[in-house]
C-alpha cells in the first residue's frame, strides 16, 4: 500500500512522479549554496559559458517534459490490460526475465 493508493492511479504516477522529482532536485541544487571548490565549474564559468537564458532553458525544460508526459500516457492506454474487475495483473518474474532478455535482445541487434 502506498500513499497514493485510492487517489491517484499508478499511470499518472509513472507519468508525473518523474517531471516532480525533476523540479524537486533542480530546486534543491539551485538553491544549496554550495563552496565553488564543490562544484563542477566556478559561479564564474558558468555566467561566461551559459550563452542561453535561463527562461529559453525552462521552456525547453517544460516541453521536453509535456512530450514525455504525453507519450508516456500514450503507452499507459495502450499497453494497459486491466480486467474487467479493474486490477491489471502482472506477469510472473519469470515470464518478465524473458521479456526483458527479449528486449535486450532486440536492442543489441538494432545497434549491429
Amino acid at each position: 500500500m502506498v500513499l497514493w493508493d485510492g487517489y491517484v492511479s499508478d499511470e499518472l504516477m509513472g507519468t508525473f512522479a518523474p517531471i516532480v522529482v525533476y523540479w524537486l532536485y533542480a530546486g534543491f541544487y539551485q538553491l544549496l549554496p554550495l563552496p565553488d571548490n564543490y562544484r563542477l565549474h566556478t559561479r564564474k564559468e558558468e555566467s561566461e559559458k551559459n550563452l542561453v537564458p535561463l527562461a529559453v532553458v525552462i521552456k525547453g525544460i517544460l516541453l521536453q517534459q509535456l512530450v514525455q508526459a504525453v507519450v508516456a500516457h500514450l503507452i499507459f492506454l495502450v499497453t494497459s490490460n486491466a480486467s474487467s474487475s479493474g486490477v491489471t495483473v502482472q506477469p510472473s518474474l519469470p515470464i518478465q526475465a524473458v521479456q526483458f532478455a527479449i528486449a535486450i535482445a532486440m536492442l543489441v541487434m538494432d545497434t549491429l
